[in-house]
């Protein structure tokens, strides 16, 4: 190649380089040299969709189905658990007496568990055979109740009966005899292998519930000192242990008040029924007292057995009524004067969300669910308090 051809292609002269032409530039038309070649534009993100506020709500209710579906599966697992922690919180102050005593923490627990179980053991052995006289149906009371109401039905089943044998007559064959009603006979069988699981399943829940106890207060403050080492900052260690202490003494006190506030209304109850006349007069106060851990159906339950066994014991009407207008009265007492002073005000619910929640965890865990539904709720008013991203929802379930 001669000098004249190299100074004509710059490509080939030495030490130069010239950057080649694309295939788009070398394959355009003629004619469009100017133009330059189109780009393909990069995908965008959709900043806002019509359907993603629809879909939030969508994922929201599926959400719920699964929770409540779970917790109903988990039945068997979670009610020891939940039931644990909130023993715990109970005796938590008990075992910090202890600790003062120079106790080790597993010797107080161990301590606590075993006063708590053989106080448990002393009551039912004492209240045993009140209970197996007034709530066994097949007892000598359960008879006379009947045999009281067969009584006091007898006038509106002789006006049944007549309004009956007058249909008879009216629909009977033309020799005016009424017909015979064919009668049906229903066998019940009970079926004892269903009884004795259910029986095996009730044992394991309160084994593992009493064992789960003692590990929770024998641990003291082990999952607190593992989120203080999790937390990075010096602030948010600060913060989690002030929440953490105050949750822990707040629901604490709430219930140890609520059941000192039960204990004083079974012995309040127990002295009144004493001095109107009624038999076994600590079986009911201690049947109050149970039985008042359970919002709403508990004092109802409470009022409608302690009105049969008057209906049973009394003989005249005004030492009757007298019984259940007594325990009436208390009942009003404790539930708006009392509770509210002792308890406070801070830590009230709101009457709505309170009645959904017990008819929440009723329908999920049974009797189990409304006795824990009330603690559930008073621990998550308590942690929306002091968790700045809960105070909506604990604004929503406050009273005021």
């Amino acid at each position: 190649m001669t000098n004249d051809e190299t100074a004509h292609d710059p490509a080939k002269a030495p030490g130069r380089e010239v950057p080649l032409a694309s295939s788009a530039e070398s394959q355009a038309p003629p004619g469009r040299e100017d133009e330059s070649p189109e780009v393909p534009r990069s995908p965008t993100v959709i900043e806002s969709w019509p359907g993603w506020p629809g879909m939030r709500v969508s994922l929201g209710v599926l959400a719920l189905v699964a929770g409540g579906a779970a917790l109903t599966a988990g039945k068997t697992l979670l009610m020891p658990i939940v039931l644990a922690i909130l023993l715990t919180l109970l005796l938590t102050p008990a075992v910090s007496f202890t600790d003062r005593l120079r106790l080790p923490r597993w010797l107080g627990s161990l301590i606590v568990v075993a006063v708590v179980l053989a106080a448990l053991l002393a009551a039912v052995t004492q209240l045993s055979a009140p209970a197996q006289r007034w709530l066994n149906p097949m007892s000598p009371e359960w008879r006379k109740l009947e045999v009281r109401i067969r009584e006091a039905r007898k006038p509106l089943e002789q006006i049944q009966g007549a309004q009956e044998r007058m249909a008879d007559m009216a629909e009977g064959s033309s020799d005016g005899k009424a017909r015979p009603k064919p009668r049906e006979i229903v066998v019940e069988r009970s079926d004892i292998f269903k009884t004795i699981g259910e029986t095996k399943t009730l044992l394991a829940g309160v084994l593992s519930t009493i064992v789960l106890l003692y590990f929770l207060l024998a641990s003291g403050d082990m999952f607190l000192r593992k989120l203080i080492r999790v937390l990075p900052r010096l602030t948010d260690k600060k913060t989690a242990v002030g929440i953490a202490r105050t949750i822990q003494i707040e629901i604490g006190r709430y219930f140890l008040t609520i059941a000192a506030i039960n204990l004083g209304l079974g012995v309040v109850t127990a002295g009144v029924m004493a001095l109107l006349g009624m038999p076994s007069a600590v079986f009911w106060g201690a049947l109050v007292a149970g039985l008042n851990f359970i919002p709403y159906a508990g004092p109802g339950v409470s009022l409608l057995l302690l009105t049969a066994g008057a209906f049973v014991s009394m003989d005249n009407w005004a030492a009757i009524l007298a019984v259940p207008l007594s325990f009436f009265a208390l009942v009003l007492i404790e539930g708006q004067l009392i509770q509210p002073m002792l308890v406070g005000r801070r830590l009230q619910l709101n009457v709505v969300v309170t009645f959904l929640a017990v008819l929440l965890w009723g329908w999920l865990w049974g009797l189990g669910g409304i006795v824990v539904a009330i603690p559930i709720l008073v621990v998550l008013k308590i942690c929306a308090d002091h968790i700045a991203a809960l105070s909506t929802f604990g604004e929503f379930i406050s009273r005021d």
